[in-house]
């Protein structure tokens, strides 16, 4: 596979960083995207499909070592959630669903906007947003951010409604009527 991927580069150090990359970080990643999908095979469909989008954007990463990790882990994560997301299309709820949800939760008798909500639910604290937004954005079940979170399914629960906690504050807070939910 590696020959597929420097064949993708041009500029021969880029080709040699991106096997550094490779033969530093592959096993990492592998074991990452595993504990997402769950599956060996489709794993390494993640870690390849990563590795594609590594080898196209070389020339834009640096090499600074756990920076450097955590930008290939990041992008073996999402691209792992895309892969999850495709094999379970049917559990995927659309953030305008997500939007419907919060503002009938909240009693609003108008619509909140779709973008003020992802920026207030991306500024909440990241075990609660992250939580969230599995639940909300990409349609996990508690079963499923409780394996990838590595807590209980309570905790899941917990966190989510203590997320929705934290959006009533703020947007009872915001002093706009329509916001402020009935008690």
């Amino acid at each position: 596979m590696l020959l597929y991927y420097l064949s993708l580069i041009d500029d021969e150090s880029d080709k040699e960083k991106l096997e550094r990359f490779y033969n530093q970080y592959r096993a990492t990643l592998l074991h990452k995207a595993f504990l997402i999908l769950r599956d060996q095979g489709l794993a390494e469909d993640a870690v390849h499909e990563a590795f594609i989008r590594i080898a196209k954007n070389i020339h834009r990463i640096h090499e600074d070592g756990h920076q450097t990790k955590a930008f290939l882990v990041t992008i073996v994560r999402n691209t792992s959630i895309d892969i999850y997301k495709a094999y379970n299309a049917d559990a995927h709820i659309s953030l305008d669903d997500m939007v419907f949800d919060i503002a009938d939760e909240y009693d609003m008798d108008e619509k909140i906007n779709e973008a003020e909500l992802v920026d207030i639910v991306n500024n909440l604290p990241p075990n609660y947003s992250s939580v969230f937004l599995l639940k909300y954005k990409h349609g996990y079940s508690d079963k499923d951010i409780a394996r990838l979170a590595k807590i209980t399914e309570a905790n899941v629960r917990k966190r989510i409604q203590r997320a929705k906690e934290m959006l009533n504050t703020y947007l009872s807070e915001k002093g706009d009527e329509r916001y402020v939910k009935e008690k």
